[in-house]
Parts: C-alpha cells; structure tokens; sequence
C-alpha cells in the first residue's frame, strides 16, 4: 500500500520476471476513496482532483513510434478536476475519461460548462489533434491572468514549433462572460510553426472569418487577417464582452495585425498592422467605464456629452449617425486614425489622433461641422477664432471631405475611464493636427 495524506492513495505489486522485477499493477485514487485495481490494465487511475495539467497527462502518449504504446499499461482512466490547465486557459468542474488503444487516446470531457472530445492520435499516424465540443466555456488560467495574459512559458505557447496540428470546433463556445458562438479553426503544421487555416466563428448576430499563422525561431512572429461583420451591433458588442455604446443595423471591421511572440494579450496589445471600420444607421449612446476599448470611437460620445446641442433632431439618447467609416494604423501599442467620419442628420464630426491599447488613454482633436439652418447652434461650434490656417492644416490631416459652414475644434485626453474633452481655440487645433501622425 501506498498513500500521500488525502491527496493520494493506492497499491502496487511486482512479479519476478526474465530481466529481474517489473511493475506487476499499480492503482492510484486521488482524494477521498479507496484505490482500485483489475487485470484488464497494469495502471488503474481514479478519484478528484483541485486542480490538473492536462498538458502533463498528454505526454503520455509516447512521441517515439518505437516505445511501447501507453495502452500497454492503461486502456481506462477516470478524474473528476476542479480546474484543468491547459494552454493557459482554465477549464473548471470536469470530468475526464481516458480511453486508450494502439492508434492514440481519446479523453471524454463532460461537466456543467463542457462536453466533447479530445482525440490524440498516435505517434506516426500524421493525423492532427482532434477537439470536438457540443458546449465549451473556458476561463484565463489564475497563473496567466496574474502574469496579465503574456506569459508565453506558462501558458504552453513559448515555441510555434512545438504546437501541434488541430482541428477544433465548439457548437458553443463561452470565454468567460464574452459569448462566442460556433466556432471553428484548423491549425495546419509548417517547418518553422503553425498555420491557421480556418478560423470561422458564427455568433448570434455577427460571423468571423479569419486566417493567420504563427512562425519562426524562437518566440516567433504572429499574423492574422480577416473580417468581422454585424447585423446588430450593440448586440455584437455585448456578446463580445464590450460596453454596448454603439448601436447600429450593421457594421464591419476589417483587420491585417502582425505581433512578436505567441498570441497573448501582451503580445496583441503590442500588434502593428491595419484595421478598417464602417457603421450604418446608428447612434452612439452615453459613454461608460471602459468604453474606450472600442478602438477610441466613443471618444465621440465623450464629445456629443460636451457639445452644448440642441438634440432635436438627434435622438434622446445619443448621437445619431447614417454612416461611420474610420482606418486606425497599430503601432507602439496605439491605434492611429487621420480619418474617422460621423456623418449624421445635424452635423459632421472628423477625428485624428490616437488611441493608447495599451496604456488605455485618448490623445485626439475633432471637428465638428453644421450647416446654417440645422438644429445644430452655431453657438456651440464657435469655440474661439477659426482662422484660415487652422483649418488648413486640419483638412490636409483629415483625409475626408467635411460639410457645412460652421467649425468647432475640440481635444479629447485622458484615459478611457475618465476621457477629458475641451473646447480648444484655433492655435491649438492648427498645433495638433500638424502633430498628427500622416
């Protein structure tokens, strides 16, 4: 016999054999409980577990086509774990079953926030892993969401090299309180890391569609492009896990991003690249806490709550717009933008400058725009002396054509919790677009 406290408990015999002792059985139950053993398998594994690597458990399957198959000494295991890590995300409250042959393990995943399969194949059959889920919701593992999601070494992405090929789908996938939808990705292995393939993700009012790929020595380099479309896009934002400040009948982003080492949220919040935005038929609603992270457009609303307006013909609780259309270029872990357009009933608002990802802070300047006749108070768009040279040097910055007669120049700071928005006269306006990123 053999115990550890309550952590472990168990048996084990050997035999006499042709080259001297060998393992004859050995029996563990982890936790509470006696341990078990039968003839049909040399290793009987049972019982709970607070926490397991899974990781750990996959070494298993022998690598090396020569070595004896892990069915040779375990055919069935049965854990129950209250929180399996794996590639940095946690998974809490499963149940595993392990269930090997020749060709490779199989484990059945099952619990109130899973159901599926994993199938890890053999050794030198050249078939990718398989994960097959009916409902998925996974979690930031405690160790990486202490580290800030960026540790590559803990999480299990320190090399592209050593990710294997996987097909995945989930019917359901929920990451953390962000729901997801459908989602399915292939991972496809190359000579220096891996290729995604396929990335489609179907939510209930907005699809994915994306590829990428992760490669190179050491830490690697990242990219993804694709697109994200929305029927609803309030809804869309909520599902994400984003402050539904927006609303409109439909939206589109298009994405290009390249990053440095494995796709953590370090490495992302530090992405270079492109991304492209348009809205119709909409209205930006009050800014909250956080708002910001919808790649600074709700510095706009930050601005309408600070424009003394007469809203008669906006609605009551927001800024409406027909169209929104705006490129940011990603670098230094800041999203840049020389031509966000808010075209809408009573006016036009321009913007330049940039949003901080990573620091979580605005540093922009708008124009808003209104024609004589409008709802929109010339009052409100005085905003000190608009001389000649300011607004030269704002048009040669903004790359979009402003309509109407009128013009306010305004400054937007601060960080995305606590955004500041100040009138600013002529001079400061023509210093910080001459500033602006071209």
């Amino acid at each position: 016999r053999l115990s550890l406290g309550s952590v472990v408990n168990g048996s084990y015999a050997l035999e006499f054999a042709a080259g001297g002792m060998r393992l004859a059985h050995l029996a563990l139950n982890f936790g509470s409980g006696e341990s078990h053993s039968g003839n049909a398998q040399i290793l009987n594994v049972g019982g709970s577990v607070a926490r397991l690597d899974l990781a750990g458990w996959l070494k298993l399957n022998p690598a090396d086509k020569n070595a004896r198959p892990l069915s040779d000494y375990l055919r069935t295991a049965k854990l129950n774990v209250a929180e399996l890590d794996y590639l940095g995300l946690a998974f809490r409250d499963v149940s595993l079953e392990f269930a090997t042959a020749e060709d490779g393990l199989r484990v059945t995943v099952g619990g109130p926030n899973v159901a599926g399969s994993i199938v890890l194949p053999g050794a030198d059959s050249g078939l990718p892993l398989n994960l097959q889920f009916d409902r998925l919701r996974v979690d930031v593992a405690p160790e990486t969401a202490a580290q800030g999601g960026g540790d590559a070494a803990r999480s299990g992405l320190g090399d592209p090299r050593s990710v294997p090929a996987v097909n995945f789908h989930a019917a359901q996938l929920d990451w953390g309180e962000r729901h997801i939808g459908d989602v399915r990705a292939t991972l496809a292995k190359l000579d220096d890391g891996i290729s995604l393939t396929q990335l489609t993700i179907a939510g209930a009012d907005f699809n994915v569609d994306a590829k990428g790929e992760w490669r190179g020595k050491g830490e690697g380099m990242g990219r993804i492009e694709g697109d994200l479309t929305s029927s609803d896009v309030q809804d869309t934002l909520k599902q994400l896990g984003y402050i539904p400040v927006i609303e409109a009948k439909s939206g589109r982003v298009d994405f290009d991003l390249n990053w440095l080492g494995a796709p953590t949220a370090d490495s992302l919040s530090q992405a270079t690249g492109h991304v492209q935005m348009s809205l119709d038929k909409g209205q930006i609603v009050g800014l909250k806490p956080g708002a910001g992270r919808v790649l600074g457009l709700t510095s706009v609303a930050a601005l309408r709550r600070r424009l003394a307006l007469d809203f008669s013909d906006l609605t009551d609780k927001g800024l409406a717009f027909d169209t929104v259309r705006g490129d940011f270029d990603l670098h230094d872990g800041s999203a840049y933008t020389d031509n966000v357009l808010v075209k809408g009933p009573a006016a036009e608002i321009g913007l330049i400058g940039r949003v901080g990802l990573k620091n979580k802070d605005y540093d922009q300047t708008a124009v808003v725009t209104g024609s004589v006749g409008n709802s929109l108070p010339l009052a409100a768009l005085a905003g000190g002396p608009v001389v000649g040279a300011a607004v030269l040097l704002f048009t040669q910055v903004f790359k979009q054509p402003l309509k109407g007669l009128a013009r306010g120049y305004y400054r937007i700071t601060g960080s995305w919790d606590n955004p500041i928005v100040e009138r600013i006269t002529s001079a400061v306006a023509a210093a910080a677009s001459a500033e602006a990123p071209k």
